[in-house]
């Protein structure tokens, strides 16, 4: 009977689960997988012939309990190591920003990008999130955006601007002339002819890009210059002061930087009558941009 052979078992030492009796001569369990040697030791005849009257079988369920889960993944351990992996990537990878895109308006690229800059949001830098909406205000007073929207997709800050169709961005007509005097750096013209090239030196005044563009037959059509021109310049100067500070700062107001102008170099020198003050400094400028 299946009572006296669970009885067998037990004397035995094996330890029994999942015992369930499914007819009245016949039962089913499960053992640990280093006693299925004893229990064929007992019963020889289990699973090895179905042919006639067998009232005791016996199949292997594998791991039970904590032991099954724990089997599952050591056979799979390289790839849950592998996702493990992926997943710490994406997470730690989502978090900076490879690029800036701009949707619908561009005409104000350069002015959103030192307004993303200027909170932190730039390229190839963790995403500083919080700041959208201040970044937004700022674009939005600018003459003729109607709307504004920042937001990170995946690696890349999508900043989305769109003009009112009512207001017409005025573009200055004329030649770009230079400003300051000095040596070209670079000079680039998405619009106009350039006239100087990096390494000419140049007097403030002296045309760098013409408003014109040459077509066939050599016959000119005028336009609106968009362009840009980086000029390394020198300052040099006497000025009475107390100090060599003193007067490196009445040499520095009386130069009148503008706010794209960069200081490179600066040195001041004891003279008789004072001091004598040079700055070198790189300019920027740009027209329609």
């Amino acid at each position: 009977m299946p009572e006296r052979a669970l009885l067998k078992l037990k004397r035995a030492g094996i330890p029994l689960f999942e015992v369930k009796k499914t007819q009245k001569n016949r039962i089913l369990l499960s053992v640990n997988k280093k006693d299925i040697e004893k229990v064929f030791a007992i019963y020889p005849k289990v699973c090895y012939n179905n042919n006639g009257y067998i009232p005791y079988t016996a199949r292997s369920l594998g791991e039970t309990g904590v032991g099954k889960p724990l089997s599952w993944a050591k056979k799979r351990a390289g790839f849950l190591l592998g996702g493990l992996l992926f997943c710490c990537a994406t997470l730690f990878f989502d978090s900076f920003t490879f690029g800036v895109s701009f949707v619908g308006s561009s005409v104000y690229e350069r002015e959103a990008r030192q307004a993303l800059e200027s909170y932190g949001i730039k390229p190839f830098a963790r995403y500083a999130s919080g700041n959208e909406d201040l970044v937004c205000s700022k674009l939005l007073a600018l003459d003729g955006v109607e709307f504004c929207s920042v937001q990170k997709k995946g690696l890349w800050v999508r900043v989305e601007m769109r003009l009112g169709d009512t207001v017409r961005l005025q573009l200055i007509g004329g030649d770009m002339r230079a400003r300051h005097t000095g040596e070209i750096l670079s000079i680039t013209a998405l619009r106009g002819t350039p006239l100087k090239k990096a390494g000419d030196t140049v007097q403030a005044g002296d045309t760098l890009v013409g408003g014109w563009f040459s077509i066939e037959e050599g016959e000119q059509v005028s336009v609106e210059p968009i362009a840009r021109a980086s000029i390394k310049c020198v300052h040099e100067g006497e000025y009475e002061a107390e100090d060599a500070e003193s007067a490196f700062a009445r040499a520095y107001l009386a130069l009148g930087l503008e706010e794209d102008c960069k200081v490179t170099e600066k040195t001041v020198e004891k003279r008789e009558n004072g001091f004598f003050v040079r700055i070198a400094y790189t300019a920027v400028e740009s027209v329609n941009l």
